[in-house]
């Protein structure tokens, strides 16, 4: 709601009516002469608010906190923010943070003016009776994971073939280099139990045998995988809409993934380790420069990173199931960063419930069930079956910070998605640009890439506040640099 203040002047005798006759006169005729004038001021704009989060509504729980964040343009330096509840001035900085512990309707009012005048715009905040959300308990994994039992790989490469153990402290790996093309078995043993487990690695002819040709379609024309981790931006979130409608197919949910990158509309992957899977219709030439566009939702007080894998049609059948290399951002191989990493996520028996989870490290933590953001039963996909779903990839260090109902998430240098260390103006507009030269290998060396077919992106951080919830990296738009 914006309500616009104007001034208003009356002239209320009929002395004045001819004196009025006369200024609308000069008035109109100044408009008409002046406005073909170059060097005439324009009239300017009143403030024009929009919110981040939202326009309009929202529940909280009493004790629960949320920052209300506007978007204003056209301010100037007379621009003054004032916060108002029920008539009382509660804050002048450029965001309001909304704590009580007193359930009821509250309506929150900000006025902003700058030299043409001021508008206002209300939110409601509704607080609800406070209740304990019961934390499960986390299982013991008790097995050995593997991230693929088959791949390609193009001659001339290597791999690294890893299980993620449990119950010891053992690496159980092989490294394979693809020497003779061909279908090759690879066996590892696990040390306690003696189990075998047999993966398989294709070798595909060498890089560049098939290489599609440039059709001058710049976004990504189809999403393989949607597979968002637990969080609260998933299935049913209210603010932009669902990602996917509900009780969905994954097919049904890459489709809508995609309808939303037509219209520069975000998905979310949700909590560590969720990911989705695009591909263009041709293959992604490597510069040496930007080569690929990915637009996000940073904001200064809040970037959420996800890391950007890329891999090429080695085999030539058009799906990404070919060896991927992660694009080396600023904390690549420093202590920030951890490789070959896995979080596991445990579906919660009971409804509107926070999530478990237990990683590689053997850590444990919980995606918490915010119902102010999304009321929906199960932050889980309809489409993961069983009771226990994993996630593989890297892992960037959680630097968020909560302070007097203030969260602070704040970004990494450059190399991220959804990372504000790397938006900048491009051909693209604002957003993040990437180059496919910093993809890596599994050992870290430059994998020299000279095109790629595939993006994945994946949230990188395990971390949550209480008002903004899990770290999850959102994503509007993928596209080729080149065609932008």
């Amino acid at each position: 709601m914006n309500t616009l203040f104007n001034h208003t002047y009356l002239l209320s005798s009929r002395r004045r009516e001819g004196w009025g006759k006369v200024l609308l006169f000069l008035i109109l005729f100044c408009l008409t002469s002046c406005g073909d004038d170059p060097s005439s001021e324009p009239s300017g704009q009143l403030p024009q608010i929009t919110w981040v989060m939202s326009s309009g509504r929202f529940r909280i729980q009493a004790g629960e906190s949320i920052q209300l964040v506007p978007d204003i343009e056209y301010l100037d330096e007379t621009s003054v923010y004032v916060w108002t509840i029920e008539g009382e001035v509660v804050g002048h900085d450029n965001y309001y943070t909304f704590v009580t512990d007193t359930p009821g309707e509250y309506f929150v009012k900000l006025t902003v003016n700058n030299r043409y005048g001021q508008v206002e715009d209300e939110v409601k905040i509704t607080v609800t009776e406070a209740t304990v959300q019961e934390l499960p308990e986390i299982p013991e994994m008790d097995e050995w994971q593997f991230p693929w039992t088959e791949i390609n790989v193009a001659l001339g490469r290597s791999i690294k073939v890893k299980a993620y153990m449990t119950g010891t402290d053992e690496e159980v790996s092989q490294v394979f280099t693809a020497t003779t093309e061909g279908r090759h078995t690879i066996t590892l043993t696990h040390p306690v139990t003696g189990e075998q487990k047999d993966l398989t690695v294709n070798v595909c002819p060498t890089a560049g045998t098939y290489r599609r040709a440039n059709n001058g379609k710049a976004m990504v024309n189809r999403v393989y995988e949607y597979m968002p981790a637990p969080g609260h931006q998933v299935n049913g979130y209210i603010i932009t809409g669902e990602s996917y409608p509900a009780n969905s197919t994954h097919k049904q949910a890459c489709d809508s993934v995609l309808a939303h990158f037509s219209r520069k509309w975000s998905v979310s992957l949700g909590g560590q380790g969720g990911y989705l899977i695009a591909g263009f219709d041709h293959s992604v030439p490597n510069s040496g420069g930007y080569d690929l566009c990915i637009k996000g939702n940073p904001f200064s007080y809040q970037s959420e990173p996800g890391i950007i894998w890329v891999s090429q049609d080695d085999n030539g059948d058009g799906l990404p199931n070919d060896q991927w290399f992660e694009l080396a951002g600023s904390e690549y191989g420093n202590e920030n960063h951890t490789v070959e990493y896995a979080i596991t996520y445990y579906r919660p028996e009971k409804a509107k419930s926070v999530v478990g989870w237990r990683d590689s490290n053997n850590d444990t933590g919980y995606i918490p069930y915010m119902s102010y953001w999304n009321p929906s039963a199960y932050y889980w996909q309809p489409w993961v079956e069983g009771v226990r779903h994993t996630y593989f990839g890297s892992r960037l260090r959680d630097r968020s910070t909560y302070d007097n109902g203030i969260s602070d998430i704040p970004p990494y240098d450059w190399g991220y998605a959804d990372n504000l260390g790397d938006f900048i103006e491009g051909p693209a507009g604002k957003m993040g640009y990437y180059k496919i030269s910093n993809a890596r290998t599994w050992d870290g060396q430059p994998a020299n890439l000279e095109y790629i077919d595939f993006v994945k992106i994946q949230t990188a951080q395990t971390g949550s506040t209480p008002n903004l919830g899990e770290i999850s990296t959102e994503v509007y738009y993928i596209s080729d640099y080149h065609l932008e």
